[in-house]
């Protein structure tokens, strides 16, 4: 058997939490079976149940081992500001999965260099070139979402329109351009602006949720700007913290 990357492995447990076949308020194998499973070190394996307890999926308990947690219930979107995997990360929740469709449409794809009032709200440097990229995010055909984001031109090199309109994080695994490192995001409410009313479903709101995310490479050079607006009563951030 092949050895597994840690995402290998934590994609294998929550897919087996999700079925229940391990059921709430029951542990998962030790570190030792799951090793030996999976033929990877303990460390290997470490890695994977951080991750599913950051889902809050899991928690681990001191002499008893990692316990699988009850599922929360919401009839929104859930969602958390730390998502690496991009809009299909959504799927991970196991809550989501009343959501039948999640689809993407390019509102605007341009080259643009960075003026002043770009590196005010990128920090990035004026002078740069960068991707503008404005994307509708579709719910069961329902407008939802929308992503403005500005990305560093030289750190992503030719993308084009299809690649943003597939999944900008996946162009940049597949081409093996850097590691997505780190981010610093903020959460706000705001007035609802003509585009907002324009391209979301907002019904009667006259306000919507924005998340602004400042997104890192291994080297610590910021590559994204993305403000994502959305409408707020569709949507639950999760975060999850062990005590």
């Amino acid at each position: 058997m092949p050895k597994k990357l840690y995402s290998d492995i934590y994609d294998t447990l929550k897919d087996e939490i999700n079925k229940q076949v391990y059921p709430p308020r029951n542990t998962l194998p030790g570190e030792e079976d799951l090793a030996a499973r999976f033929d990877v070190t303990r460390n290997t394996v470490r890695r994977a149940l951080k991750e599913l307890q950051s889902d809050g999926l899991v928690y681990a308990v001191k002499g008893r081992g990692v316990v699988v947690l009850e599922p929360i219930r919401d009839d929104k979107v859930l969602f958390s500001a730390d998502n690496t995997t991009g809009f299909e990360g959504l799927r991970d929740f196991p809550q989501n999965k009343f959501i039948q469709r999640l689809s993407t449409d390019v509102l605007t794809f341009e080259e643009v260099e960075v003026d002043e009032d770009i590196e005010k709200l990128t920090s990035f440097n004026t002078g740069d070139k960068a991707y503008y990229v404005e994307r509708l995010r579709l719910f069961d055909g329902k407008a939802l979402a929308v992503d403005n984001s500005y990305f560093r031109k030289s750190l992503l090199g030719n993308m084009t329109r299809e690649d943003a309109q597939n999944s900008i994080y996946q162009y940049i695994r597949e081409n093996d351009l850097f590691k997505i490192a780190a981010e610093r995001s903020t959460t706000t409410v705001e007035s609802a602006t003509k585009r907002d009313m324009q391209v979301l479903d907002v019904g009667d709101l006259n306000c919507v949720g924005v998340l602004t995310k400042f997104v890192y490479t291994d080297s610590g050079s910021l590559f994204e700007h993305t403000q994502t607006r959305y409408v707020p009563n569709n949507f639950s951030m999760v975060d999850f913290k062990s005590f």
